[in-house]
C-alpha cells in the first residue's frame, strides 16, 4: 500500500516480515525523510526512529540500525 506523499506499509499476509514483526510503515514526512514503525505480534506499534532516503538506491530507506527496501 501506497499513500500519495509517499509512504508506505509493508505487510506480508497471514505472515511475520521478521521474527516479532507483523508489518513496518514508512511515514514520509518531507522530501528524503521519513519515521518508520513496526506492528509486533504483541500489537504493540513500535517506534524504529528516522530514516533518510538511500543516495544508492532509491527504494531503500536507511536509519541508525535498520534497511527496510520495498521493490
Amino acid at each position: 500500500m501506497i499513500d500519495d506523499n509517499g509512504s508506505f506499509l509493508l505487510h506480508k499476509p497471514n505472515g511475520k516480515i521478521l521474527p516479532e514483526i507483523l508489518d513496518i510503515k514508512v511515514y514520509v514526512i518531507a522530501p528524503g525523510r521519513a519515521e518508520v514503525r513496526g506492528l509486533t505480534v504483541r500489537g504493540i506499534n513500535s517506534r524504529w526512529g528516522p530514516a533518510k532516503r538511500s543516495v544508492e538506491d532509491a527504494a531503500c530507506w536507511v536509519g541508525s540500525d535498520f534497511t527496510i527496501c520495498a521493490y
